[in-house]
């Protein structure tokens, strides 16, 4: 397992640049870590291990790997440098003859995998890590030994995705990212058995996971992790031929990037392109994209555009009928984005009423968080500055730990943004709003 341990790093840092986007080299990884070179080296090529979970976590975040060596980490301290090879065998040895011929016999990779899941098993590994404690190499496993590892029908996913659209409004992030990857990779799987029939369905529910986890990502700030999902998500999208799919990611994706670093400019030609790939057709991902651009424009400070796409929004959104899954769209979305506007353009009373009639419509936590934070920018944008900053952080403050999401905290940092420079030092709420922004956010 050091091995393992020790390649795995070595293929993040060797992998960093085309994930990242600049080369990672040992020294400034050590540097990172506060390891040497020479140690970073015998740590790659599986002589040594880190020193605790800590040291783990630190070469986690310096290799941007998503938890990957944490997860890994306490299997890689029960095994050590024991090769798993010699797991297999051993067990191999206990149970002589076990599937090995006839008709029932397992493929050779099925058998290998099997040996090594008795062996962890009995070792008291399967409960260490969170993306095994469920059983789910087990699970995969008892599938293919039933001979219904092709999975679920397209159906089923969609049923699957629904389920999964309903945790991400509201559930923690945090919560929910496992699963999401499990599922995208048993999609995965099914994509490399299916017929050419099934493929562009199984191709189309690709691309809703990877949507979701993109979603799931900005919610934990995770930006960059994000941008490479929503990447995936246009690919598997535009492989389906589904042209409310391709539609509804590109909208959604301008939305969802107007809580993170990326160029409200470049969003908004996004949510454009979105809509001039719809052409007259009237979707789901037509009314995201319209209130993304809007939003955009909003932050733009091109209050008269976003007015006018808010008026052909609620125009579209009275002539959509809601039938089958609606991808995030709902009764309160119109309000939500009318909400968004008015605050930008620094209109109280216009924001508020909109925020009441998104709260009546939905009342979730994202929801109720975010339109209260967009009447607090309204009130800075309208000249009252301390009173915003102490409805935000009154928003923040009252807002459970495990709820806490950087797309909130971002909403919430635009409220300072109203406030002029030469002023902010002067306003007595400005140190509590401070605290209640820098507050941890699980992940």
């Amino acid at each position: 397992m050091a091995h393992y341990f020790g390649a795995l790093v070595r293929d993040l840092r060797d992998s960093y640049e085309l994930r990242v986007g600049h080369r990672l080299t040992v020294d400034l990884l050590g540097a990172r870590t506060g390891y040497s070179a020479s140690m970073l080296g015998s740590i790659e090529r599986g002589e040594c291990l880190p020193e605790s979970g800590t040291r783990v976590q630190s070469l986690d975040d310096a290799l941007r790997a998503g938890g990957q060596l944490k997860i890994l980490w306490p299997v890689v301290q029960r095994l050590g440098h024991c090769p798993l090879d010699d797991l297999a065998a051993a067990t191999n040895a206990a149970k002589p003859g076990y599937r090995e011929s006839g008709s029932n016999a397992l493929f050779p990779g099925d058998d290998v995998e099997r040996r090594e899941l008795f062996q962890l098993a009995a070792a008291g590994l399967l409960a260490q890590t969170p993306l095994i404690n469920h059983g789910e190499p087990i699970r995969n496993l008892a599938e293919r030994m039933l001979g219904t590892a092709a999975g679920n029908s397209v159906e089923d996913w969609g049923v699957t995705c629904a389920d999964h659209m309903h945790a991400v409004q509201t559930q923690p992030p945090a919560t929910i990212r496992d699963d999401l990857v499990l599922d995208f990779a048993t999609v995965q799987h099914s994509i490399t058995r299916a017929t050419a029939e099934k493929l562009p369905g199984l191709q189309r529910i690709s691309a809703w996971l990877s949507v979701m986890h993109a979603n799931v990502l900005t919610r934990l700030g995770e930006h960059g992790a994000a941008r490479r999902w929503w990447t995936t998500a246009r690919h598997a999208a535009d492989a389906s031929g589904d042209r409310d799919m391709r539609v509804w990611v590109r909208g959604y994706e301008a939305v969802f990037g107007l809580y993170t670093p990326r160029s409200p400019e470049a969003l908004l030609i996004l949510a454009r392109n979105a809509q001039d790939l719809a052409g007259d057709r009237l979707s789901a991902g037509v009314l995201i994209a319209v209130a993304a651009e809007a939003q955009a424009l909003a932050v733009l400070g091109r209050q008269p555009e976003a007015f006018d796409r808010v008026r052909h929004l609620r125009g579209l959104a009275d002539r959509f009928t809601m039938s089958g899954e609606s991808y995030g769209w709902g009764t309160s979305s119109t309000a939500f984005t009318s909400a968004w506007v008015h605050a930008f353009g620094g209109a109280t009373e216009a924001a508020r009423e909109a925020r009441d009639q998104a709260l009546a419509a939905n009342p979730n936590y994202q929801n109720a968080v975010n339109v209260r934070l967009h009447e607090a920018i309204s009130v800075g944008r309208s000249g009252g500055y301390n009173e915003a900053l102490l409805l935000a952080t009154a928003v923040m403050a009252d807002l459970d730990p495990a709820y806490r999401t950087h797309m909130m905290t971002h909403t919430a940092r635009r409220v300072l943004d109203t406030v002029p420079l030469d002023k902010r030092t002067t306003l007595p709420a400005l140190g509590d709003y401070r605290l209640a922004l820098n507050a941890p956010i699980p992940n």
